[in-house]
C-alpha cells in the first residue's frame, strides 16, 4: 500500500539522524539523502529507509534528490539534527491536503555553550516569521510547476529556502504556518552559528542573480532586500526582545 507521505531528511554523516528518525510517528515513506559513507547507509538501510548519496556541499541538489525521489505527493524536508514533535508529521499531512506548501513552527534547544540562549532566541524569532524557511517544510508534488518550474536551485548551494521562499510569495501561493506542533533542533553554538551566517549571505548574493533572470522586471537590489528574512522594520522589536532579556 502507498503511503500518505515522505520525509526526507538531509543529512551529511550525522549520527544524530537516527533521533530523528525514532522521532517520526507516522508511517510515512522515509528517504534519507546523505554523502557517501558505506557504513551509515548499511545502518539506515537495516531499519527499512531508503538512502540516496549526493555531492556534498550543496543543500539545493541534496532537497532535490530526496524530494525527486518521493513516490507520494506529500513530502516534508527536514534535517538530521532535528526531531518531529507529536503530531507534528500527521499536521503536516493533513495541512498539505488544502495548501501546497505547509511550514511548521522551529524551535532551536539550548545548551550549556557560551551564548546558546542568545542563539536559540534569535533563530527562534527569525523562524517565528512568516517564511518558507527550512527544516521542517511540507510540499506537494506539484509545487515546482507553480514556482518556475523546480523546488530548489541547484547552482544555490546555501540559503536555499530563500530562493524558494521568494518565488512562493511572487507567484502569491497560499502558505499553512502551523502553530500548536513544531520541529525540534540541536542546540547550535557560536561557532557553527556565525559559519551559517556567511553561508546564508553567500546563497543569499547568488539567489539574487538568479532570480533576476527570473524576474527581469524587478532591480537585483529589491530582490535581495525582498531575501532577508529579518528586515528594518523588525529591528525595533529586535531591541526591545533584547533589553527583555537582559
Amino acid at each position: 500500500m502507498m503511503k500518505e507521505a515522505t520525509v526526507v531528511i538531509r543529512c551529511k554523516n550525522d549520527e544524530d539522524v537516527f533521533n530523528c528518525l525514532s522521532s517520526i510517528d507516522e508511517d510515512v515513506e522515509i528517504i534519507v539523502v546523505l554523502n557517501d559513507n558505506p557504513d551509515l547507509k548499511k545502518r539506515l538501510e537495516s531499519q527499512g529507509v531508503i538512502c540516496l548519496i549526493s555531492p556534498p556541499g550543496n543543500l539545493s541538489i541534496v532537497s532535490n534528490i530526496g524530494f525527486d525521489a518521493a513516490t507520494t505527493d506529500k513530502v516534508i524536508i527536514t534535517d538530521s539534527d532535528t526531531v518531529f514533535g507529536k503530531n507534528c508529521i500527521r499536521q503536516m499531512i493533513i495541512g498539505l491536503e488544502t495548501h501546497d506548501v505547509v511550514r511548521s513552527p522551529l524551535r532551536f534547544k539550548i545548551s550549556q555553550n557560551v551564548l546558546s540562549r542568545e542563539i536559540s532566541e534569535a533563530r527562534d524569532y527569525v523562524n517565528a516569521l512568516p517564511v518558507v524557511y527550512t527544516p521542517g517544510i511540507g510540499v506537494t508534488k506539484r509545487l515546482p510547476s507553480m514556482v518556475k518550474g523546480f523546488l530548489f536551485d541547484n547552482d544555490i548551494p546555501f540559503a536555499v529556502d530563500a530562493n524558494l521562499n521568494f518565488r512562493i510569495q511572487k507567484e502569491s501561493l497560499a502558505v499553512l504556518y502551523l502553530q500548536d506542533v513544531w520541529i525540534e533542533h540541536r542546540a547550535e553554538d557560536v561557532h557553527h552559528d556565525l559559519h551559517a551566517a556567511r553561508r546564508i549571505g553567500r546563497g543569499c548574493r547568488e539567489s539574487r542573480e538568479n532570480l533576476h533572470k527570473l524576474y527581469p522586471r524587478m532591480t537585483k537590489r529589491k530582490i535581495g532586500k525582498s531575501l532577508k528574512g529579518v528586515k528594518f522594520s523588525h529591528y525595533l522589536t529586535l531591541r526591545t526582545l533584547c533589553k527583555s532579556t537582559t
